[in-house]
This record gives structure tokens, C-alpha cells and sequence, in this order.
């Protein structure tokens, strides 16, 4: 099997980035921010990142970049980071540390790699998501959250908003050739489905909608909640895949991430869907295809992750750390029909 990433979305994920050590990242930390203290490496998908407990009791994350990421993209971080907390300062997002010679980010040679832009930010305590037990509360906190985000980026812009990313919603068709990775056929036919109705219901409409710059990326590994009291969201992570995408996209994905539980399948959806209700309301034709872009975000990520398991043999555990949870949500979700799932999120997810 040989199916290749497009072509359009560039090299940081297609090509591996060389590995950076603990002791390359405090010599960077010390050099360019006169800092000391301790590194600990992160999982990520293209980047190298550290967690920085520096000396004092500070602790921040040292982010070095695949080499082909364009420094347009991280300055685009850095600019929504600076945007958000001027907006809206108790939303708890990370804040950009500069160097000591004032830049938010730099261009360095990392043990002979090619330039690599290096970024630091503050570190967020608590308990990340996928770790912590579940409740109907923290569902609809969850949405709360999403949607004072979504709020505070709703002014903002940047050039980079509108580069070619591999996990936007909207181009799902373009995985196709990935399926060949999955092996068993009965999903791959699954999966042929939720892009065939994704392509059926949701395209057509996707271009009428309502759009801005998104963190397009909620998933339960980059949201941290509060350790004693995990139905409360402490700090949302990893702004590396915002994008310009309808309002209605970023609030798929987050509901992509409340698995189905006990009951309706799509009832732990619908109290995030209520939270984000609370704060910002949705239009009819936005919920019309919400069902299926939450099976489009399912189908992008197992063949994302199939690719990648089978490309990159080092990261197989990490890109495939949710399969059995993604591939439940689409057995689920797959004898739903768009009707009844839009008739179920009408009834079940206006605010109360």
C-alpha cells in the first residue's frame, strides 16, 4: 500500500522532523531567553516541544518547529495568543515569552538541522482532558469554553489563516487514498460513508456559512482541565492547526471528542452543543450538518492516523492513541441517519 499525503498541504507531515535532545533544548533555552532549569519532552505530531520547569518555579513550553513549518504560521500563533488575551485576559491560554532580544520567535540551527523557528510560551497547570473522568457538566462547560474562544477570534485575521491544512474539516475528500491504509474492509466502507455524506449534506452548505479564524483542534489532548475539579476547563493547548473555517467547523470537533456513552449516542455532543449555545447561537443551517461534519472529523482522523502509523512506525502509539475511541464513534454513528441526527440536536442541544 502506498497512498501518499496530497501534495497541496506541504512536508510537516510528510517527512519526519530530526530529533531535538533535552540537553539541545536547555542550551537554546539558556542562550536565547537566560533561562536554567529542566526539560522534558512532549508528544506532538510535527513539532518538538519541551516542558520547561526553569529555575524560580516557572515553567513554560519550548517549542521548536519541523523545519518546512513557514515562520508566517508561527507568527500567526503568536499574534492570535497576543489577540485573545487582549480581548478577553481571563480566558487561560498561553502567553508568548520573548527572547532577551525581544522577538517572539527566532530562526536556529538545531544540531545541524536546518533553521528551526523556536517560540516559548508559558505552560498551563492541571489535568489534560484525556485524562480526566467525565461528567454532564464538563461537557457543557467544554462548549462554554469553546465559544468564548470562538469570541475572542472573531476580530482577528492573519495572512496564514488561509494556508493549506491537512486537518481542515472541508477537505476530507483528499484522504481518500489514505483508506488504503485501513485494513479491515468493513471500515474502510464505514469510512467511505461519512466522507460520501460529508460530500452529499454538509459541502454544498459549508460555503453560505458564517466563517473566522478557528482553534480548529479541540481534542481531549490539547484542553487541560482543573485536577480537583475536572468538570472545570483550566487552559486550552496548541493553536498549530487555526485555520479560516466556518464557526460551525470548530464546534464539530470539539463534539467529535464527548465519546458516546450510555443512552443516545450523540447526547454527550448535544450538552457540549447547549454550553456553546449559552454564549453563542447557532443557525439552523449550521446544525443541519453538524452530524455530519462531527463523521467527516472521524473519518479525517483514522486515515490521518492510519497513514501516519504505517509512515512513521516511532509514532504509531502516539497518532494512534484514540483509535479505539474514534472507531466506537463511528459504529455509533453510523446507523444514524442525518434527519434523525438533526431533528436529535434541535430538540436536545438548545441552550437552557
Amino acid at each position: 500500500m502506498n497512498a501518499a499525503v496530497p501534495d497541496a498541504f506541504g512536508e510537516t507531515l510528510a517527512e519526519d522532523a530530526p530529533d531535538v535532545s533535552a540537553a539541545e533544548a536547555l542550551a537554546i533555552l539558556r542562550r536565547h531567553y537566560g533561562l536554567t532549569g529542566t526539560a522534558r519532552p512532549l508528544p506532538g505530531e510535527r513539532d518538538h516541544n519541551f516542558h520547561i520547569q526553569a529555575d524560580g518555579e516557572r515553567e513554560f513550553v519550548l517549542k521548536i518547529s519541523h523545519p518546512a513549518e513557514e515562520a508566517g504560521f508561527t507568527d500567526f500563533q503568536n499574534k492570535a495568543l497576543d489577540h485573545i488575551l487582549a480581548v478577553d485576559p481571563t480566558l487561560p491560554v498561553p502567553s508568548v515569552r520573548k527572547s532577551l532580544e525581544g522577538e517572539a520567535q527566532f530562526a536556529a540551527s538545531v544540531g545541524g538541522s536546518a533553521p528551526r523557528i523556536i517560540r516559548l510560551v508559558t505552560y498551563l497547570p492541571g489535568q489534560l482532558l484525556s485524562r480526566s473522568p467525565t461528567s454532564d457538566a464538563q461537557d457543557r462547560n467544554l462548549g462554554v469554553f469553546l465559544a468564548r474562544l470562538g469570541r475572542a477570534l472573531r476580530g482577528f485575521f492573519h495572512p496564514a489563516a488561509g494556508n493549506d491544512l491537512l486537518w481542515d474539516i472541508r477537505k476530507v475528500a483528499k484522504t481518500r487514498p489514505m483508506m488504503a491504509h485501513i485494513s479491515d474492509p468493513s471500515r474502510r466502507a464505514m469510512v467511505e460513508r461519512a466522507i460520501d455524506s460529508f460530500e452529499q449534506h454538509a459541502a454544498p452548505v459549508i460555503p453560505t456559512l458564517r466563517a473566522q479564524i478557528v482553534h480548529n483542534d479541540m481534542n481531549s489532548y490539547n484542553v487541560v482541565m482543573d485536577a480537583s475539579r475536572p468538570e472545570i476547563v483550566s487552559g486550552i493547548l496548541d493553536f498549530g492547526d487555526m485555520i479560516h473555517s466556518p464557526l460551525i467547523c470548530d464546534l464539530a470537533i470539539g463534539a467529535v471528542y464527548r465519546w458516546p456513552a450510555q443512552g443516545h449516542p450523540l447526547a454527550p455532543a448535544a450538552r457540549f452543543v447547549a454550553g456553546y449555545q449559552s454564549v453563542q447561537p447557532l443557525e439552523e443551517e449550521e446544525i443541519s450538518i453538524l452530524f455530519n461534519l462531527i463523521r467527516a472529523r472521524l473519518a479525517l482522523i483514522v486515515n490521518i492516523a492510519s497513514w501516519q502509523a504505517e509512515r512513521f512506525p516511532a509514532k504509531r502509539d502516539y497518532v494512534l492513541r484514540l483509535a479505539t475511541e474514534v472507531w466506537a464513534s463511528l459504529e455509533k454513528l453510523d446507523g444514524l441517519s442525518s434527519t434523525d441526527a438533526r431533528r436529535y440536536f434541535l430538540d436536545s442541544s438548545n441552550p437552557e
